[in-house]
């Protein structure tokens, strides 16, 4: 009784992909009457879809790597990604923040997911 059941709904999938096929999907679309007015790009900068969100953290500075240009740092909870404490390196955008970083030091460091060369990375843009 089951292959049954089946039946109508292999069916009807075979005759919606048919009828999908024969269509020609979206580029025989008509699109009269459409608004096709351009899309606002004041949100927008270049090589980004939208403006980067800045994060802060405030940790104890456990690492420093001036020749890679980065910072590990043993920080507390960041709410606006949801993470919880953690130990985790960072690239310096700035060589001139490496004047605020020293080993052991605490600090708050603002920073924001970004492009680089070595890829995606959290790069930080402040340190207070």
């Amino acid at each position: 009784m089951k292959p049954i059941a089946i039946l109508p709904v292999i069916l009807a999938l075979s005759v919606s992909g048919v009828a999908l096929a024969q269509s020609g999907g979206a580029k025989n679309m008509d699109m009269k009457g459409m608004d096709m007015k351009p899309m606002p790009m004041d949100n927008m900068s270049s090589g980004s879809a939208a403006k980067a969100a800045v994060h802060t953290a405030t940790g104890v500075v456990k690492a420093l790597d001036t020749n890679k240009g980065s910072v590990t740092l043993a920080h507390g909870p960041v709410n606006t990604l949801n993470w919880p404490a953690m130990t985790m390196t960072f690239v310096v955008k700035d060589k001139k923040f490496f004047d605020k970083l020293a080993v052991g030091n605490k600090v708050s460091i603002d920073f924001t997911k970004q492009d680089t060369a070595q890829g995606t990375a959290y790069v930080v843009t402040s340190v207070k």
